[in-house]
């Protein structure tokens, strides 16, 4: 006997699916920019996607100009606290090689300003530190140096009282030692910063920026002279009041930029350069008068010595000169060391020595000292100078960016207000 399988059960249709709501709106899209309504329309979203660049393009443009200016000023700031850790060591290796020369206890006040300025140096490397992290490592190994340097001045002073010929080697270590390991770290210190400077000098011009606004300009135009071709309608008051106010706002931009970036570049090429000219003088200067102290310390054995000299006063005079500094101090000073040498290099040390080292007016130390006094008076002025101009130029850039901002939200307002009373018209 056969039997059949049953039949497949066949399931019953279902409903017809509804259209995906993605479809719907694709459909409604296509249906508002059909025709020359819907060109309207995309002519009229190209044109405030226009205005948006132009407020976005200049407030960037005016809140980078501001920042490069803060930037240059900290930078600024950082170079001027590096150059007067290189002057400071420098004045201090002065004092400590002039105060050896006396032999035995050295003069108090000559202990106190060298104690005074080796407390700038740590002060001035701590902030330095904290103001530029990018120089910290730097930093953490110039304060190395200047701690051997410290300790080999003491074991000479400590010496020199008891009379040991050894504490001129040691002074002597401790002066070849710094010019050799902690002025290359300073330099290399002082460069880096001078080239952030300028390169922050340089970016405080960010004018080039609106040249996309100005592209935007011409895209409203653009739009402007279709749509009045098309309707025939050449007044278009929205229009016209949105192109208006993204010019006032690209105008206003470029002068607040302007302004900043002439500044800054006067800046750069006025107080900027002078502080840089006058700690170079200084660094020169307390340079030779250690090395002055040092020709002495060799007795007779100095020819190379002065001959550093030498090359150090050349460049302070050599300086001077480019700073239009004009100064009778320096002149002072190295009539007094010419006297020095003539004495020494004649078989009179101690004369020499004498007139190293004297407090009286005529002595090379206050001489010296006048000059240095001068230059620094001179140096903290530009520097004061030039932090604060740039501290307060482009104070209202981020307002300027605001009003930019909001002029460009208002015009995209009015372009689509323009637009709409034309396509409503054409309806």
């Amino acid at each position: 006997m056969t039997t059949t399988s049953p039949a497949p059960s066949i399931p019953a249709p279902g409903p017809a699916p509804t259209a995906a709501p993605r479809g719907r709106v694709s459909a409604a899209a296509r249906r508002l920019l059909q025709g020359t309504p819907g060109r309207m329309r995309l002519f009229g979203a190209l044109a405030v996607l226009a205005a948006v660049v132009l407020g976005a393009v200049s407030a960037n443009a005016l809140l980078a100009s501001r920042a490069a200016v803060q930037r240059a000023a900290n930078n600024t700031a950082q170079v001027v606290r590096v150059q007067s850790v290189h002057v400071d060591l420098l004045r201090a290796d002065a004092l400590a090689t002039n105060a050896f020369l006396v032999g035995g206890l050295e003069p108090a006040d000559q202990r106190a300003r060298y104690d005074a300025a080796m407390a700038s140096v740590a002060r001035a490397l701590t902030e330095a530190a904290a103001a530029q992290p990018a120089d910290a490592r730097a930093l953490g190994a110039l304060s190395q140096q200047v701690q051997t340097y410290a300790a080999l001045v003491q074991q000479g002073r400590s010496n020199n009282r008891l009379g040991l010929p050894i504490g001129a080697q040691y002074v002597r270590q401790a002066s070849a030692g710094l010019r050799a390991d902690a002025i290359p770290i300073v330099t290399a210190i002082t460069d880096a910063n001078q080239r952030r400077a300028a390169a922050e000098f340089e970016r405080t011009d960010a004018r080039w920026q609106l040249g996309a606004g100005a592209v935007s300009l011409v895209v409203l135009v653009l739009v402007a002279v279709w749509l009045a071709r098309r309707t025939h309608r050449f007044v278009n008051v929205s229009l016209a009041a949105a192109f208006a106010l993204l010019l006032l706002a690209l105008f206003a931009a470029n002068s607040v930029i302007g302004s900043i970036a002439t500044t800054t570049a006067t800046v750069a090429r006025d107080d900027y350069a002078r502080t840089v000219a006058l700690a170079e003088i200084r660094t020169a200067a307390n340079d030779a008068r250690a090395t002055e102290s040092l020709t002495l310390i060799a007795r007779g054995s100095g020819a190379t010595l002065e001959k550093t000299w030498q090359a150090d006063a050349g460049r302070v005079q050599a300086t001077l000169t480019q700073a239009r500094l004009g100064t009778d101090t320096w002149a002072a000073y190295t009539s007094v060391h010419q006297q020095i040498r003539r004495l020494d290099d004649g078989g009179q040390w101690d004369a020499a020595v004498r007139l190293a080292t004297t407090t009286e007016p005529t002595g090379a130390g206050p001489r010296f000292d006048a000059f240095d006094t001068e230059v620094t008076g001179a140096r903290d002025a530009a520097s004061a100078s030039a932090v604060g101009t740039l501290g307060d130029v482009g104070a209202l850039a981020p307002l300027y960016a605001v009003l930019v901002a909001l002029a460009a939200v208002v015009a995209g307002w009015l372009v689509v207000r323009g637009i709409g009373q034309r396509v409503g018209e054409y309806a």
